[in-house]
């Protein structure tokens, strides 16, 4: 499996806490009284963890630093879009950052789903269209402004794939064809951003638990003619079987089995260029925190 991991000199590992993509202050569950952002906040913790459970990194690791501000005036809907100024500056910021770097490939931890937005339309803009975008996640992610919900990380792939707020389009030096663009595991078929999915033209493939799913991966990246590919995994796609760390969708999501054999196969069919893993929300030890606030040590 190590060859399938886009490591070494060449590689960047990006750490990218972002929260405010997460509208709302009920966003991923519920704590106690008086804590009202720290459910998103736990996306700010997320990434930490994920650096430290990791294997060791051979090449550069950069930082963007994410405000924790959760005033009203930092976390305010503007344009259709929460903490819109905080997400654009952070957007901008990883660019920045990424850029710099110039890497041939980046592993991103995050932070909610819009973190894999600057890596991706980086690697875009290095491999044109010889990079395939497998977006790994419950949700579509292809919402724009004026939806119903307002937090970014809904609209991440569409503005990743040129559909958004014109102001986060202009930041991004490239973007990704909706043909080459390929949804897997998708299980919320009701949200709003479906309609924008379909007037996009961006394919999907379910999760079966059978082999088949892996031809039909396969099958679409073969017609794309891509050999670079940037994989998006948001950890709520997993089934609560395997991991609880997230906000998923009961016993019904992808199995880490499965997830696990279909990236094998993608690493034999390409090269893996781009890896984000989004969505951890460690709510069980945000709850430590607060018992540790208030015990006397």
């Amino acid at each position: 499996m190590t060859s399938m991991h886009p490591s070494g000199p060449g590689a960047l590992r990006l750490i990218f806490p972002q929260w405010q993509g997460a509208a709302g202050a009920g966003a991923v569950g519920s704590l106690p009284a008086g804590q009202p952002h720290q459910t998103q906040l736990s996306y700010h913790l997320g990434p930490a963890l994920l650096e430290l459970l990791s294997p060791a990194h051979e090449g550069p690791t950069a930082f963007v630093p994410v405000s924790t501000d959760t005033s009203d005036e930092a976390v305010e809907t503007v344009d259709g879009i929460y903490a819109r100024e905080a997400v654009l500056r952070q957007l901008r910021e990883g660019l920045r950052l990424v850029s710099e770097v110039d890497p041939a490939s980046v592993v991103t931890f995050g932070g909610e789903c819009s973190v894999s937005v600057a890596p991706f339309s980086y690697l875009a803009a290095r491999y044109g269209p010889d990079l395939a975008v497998l977006w790994v996640d419950a949700h579509p992610d292809t919402g724009i402004p004026g939806d119903s919900y307002t937090g970014f990380r809904s609209m991440s792939l569409s503005t990743l794939a040129g559909a958004g707020d014109g102001e986060f389009l202009a930041a991004l030096p490239a973007m990704v064809a909706p043909s080459n663009v390929l949804h897997i595991g998708l299980q919320d078929w009701q949200d709003p951003g479906m309609a924008n999915k379909h007037r996009l033209g961006i394919s999907s493939v379910g999760i079966t638990d059978t082999p088949e799913d892996t031809r039909r991966i396969l099958d679409w990246l073969a017609l794309t003619g891509a050999t670079r590919l940037a994989i998006h995994v948001d950890l709520d796609v997993l089934d609560r079987r395997d991991f609880t760390g997230s906000t998923g969708n009961g016993t019904r999501g992808v199995r880490v089995p499965d997830l696990l054999r279909i990236m094998d196969a993608l690493g034999d069919a390409g090269e893996i260029v781009g890896l984000s893993l989004a969505q951890h929300a460690p709510l069980e030890l945000l709850r430590l925190g607060g018992l540790l606030r208030d015990l006397p040590v």
